[in-house]
């Protein structure tokens, strides 16, 4: 059950005692722990990758093998906590033949690698252990613990308990934070590779919990990647010209070249072509060319079961070709349509009867898989 949150006030001539200044530290602590926890999702917030080195052993053949290094970098744990790695931090080989974490395992697993926020206390004072002294650490160290998972044991993650009471801050830690794989070699006893990715599951990172998101200077931008990143896909919600989204690629200065945008009334603009939109009760069309034995395409957005039986109306209409006779030359040759159809798979039979005019003697006779225009006109059901 949660209490009330109390922070020390002070006055004039108080005589503070040591948990009046831990109240006012831990109220600040606790503020802090909330406001990440309520307001922001939980992962990795910058750096925290895992980087290797390639190495090899002294035997003959040399075994190659990697040195993986943690980079700086600040994770927001699903309580709130602020876990800190305050400089490239390797990856410790002997911890993780301890976990014991590969027994069993094959040897192309992938061994998942988090970060855990742990408060230590610091060293003490070599002026606070006399006479006067009280021998205790007047130092809390935020610090981190690195832990290894067997393989699968990412995908729970997010059965991971939140501190229950509304009031408490950041608790004593043990939530786990992925930061990404390494594989081990059991033979010597090194990691061998490193990866970001085991059957979908991947790091995650720091979020927004919001319900409204307001802009200071009319525009508000999304984007996937820092801006540094030249051509990075951004939307723009602008409220200037009535208000208008736009989405296209945003340059290293911030300006976003569009290339589908929708007004304030509702009219959408695009720079490219519009694919896979298909209304209900609408009347989709592709043309083209094809020849023998082509499964012709449906038009775009248009699905299989669009046009199943009982569902949307299929309309095929066919033209011969006939611009590509047998053999070039001065020779005249005369096309006939021995076949052109479509089966119930949409696949096209085209066959063309040739027939030499100048033979000399008897008129030749060949028959070529042949060529057609066809216009396929498909009726989508109209919505239920």
């Amino acid at each position: 059950m949660g209490s009330v949150i109390e922070r020390p006030t002070f006055y004039e001539g108080q005589i503070l005692s040591a948990a009046d200044l831990q109240g006012a530290v831990d109220h600040a602590v606790g503020q802090l722990a909330r406001h990440e926890r309520y307001l922001h999702l939980w992962g990795v917030a910058s750096g925290l990758a895992l980087e290797k080195q390639g190495r090899s052993t002294a035997a003959t053949p040399p075994v190659p093998y990697v040195d993986v290094t943690i980079t700086a970098g600040v994770a927001i744990d699903g309580n709130g906590r602020e876990i800190v790695v305050p400089d490239d931090s390797p990856l410790s080989e002997a911890a993780f033949d301890q976990s014991s974490v590969a027994a069993g395992a094959s040897s192309d697993a992938w061994f998942p690698v988090f970060l855990v926020g742990s408060d230590q206390a610091g060293l003490v004072p070599s002026f606070g252990a006399g006479a006067c002294g009280s021998g205790q650490s007047s130092r809390t160290m935020e610090n981190f613990l690195v832990q290894f998972g067997r393989p699968g044991d990412a995908a729970d993650l997010d059965n991971q308990t939140m501190t229950t009471a509304v009031s408490d801050g950041a608790g004593d830690g043990g939530w786990r934070v992925l930061i990404g794989y390494v594989q081990w070699d059991s033979t010597i006893r090194k990691f061998k590779s490193i990866g970001t990715n085991d059957q979908g599951i991947k790091p995650r990172y720091t979020g927004v919990r919001a319900d409204e998101v307001a802009a200071r200077g009319g525009a508000l931008v999304l984007r996937s990647q820092p801006r540094s990143v030249a051509g990075v896909p951004a939307v723009v919600m602008d409220a200037t010209n009535g208000g208008e989204l736009r989405f296209g690629l945003q340059d290293s200065g911030g300006n976003v070249k569009e290339v589908f945008t929708v007004n304030a009334k509702g009219d959408v603009i695009a720079k490219g072509r519009i694919q896979g939109a298909v209304t209900p009760g609408s009347v989709q069309i592709q043309s083209g060319t094809a020849t023998d034995g082509i499964l012709l395409p449906l038009p775009p957005g248009v699905t299989e079961d669009m046009v199943a039986p009982g569902k949307g109306t299929l309309h095929v209409q066919l033209t011969p070709r006939f611009g590509n006779p047998p053999t070039p030359g001065p020779d005249k040759w005369g096309g006939f349509p021995l076949e052109c159809r479509v089966d119930d798979d949409r696949r096209l039979h085209c066959m063309t009867r040739w027939y030499g005019l100048n033979a000399p003697n008897q008129a030749q006779v060949r028959e070529l898989p042949g060529l057609c225009d066809y216009l396929l006109i498909v009726a989508v059901a109209a919505a239920a």
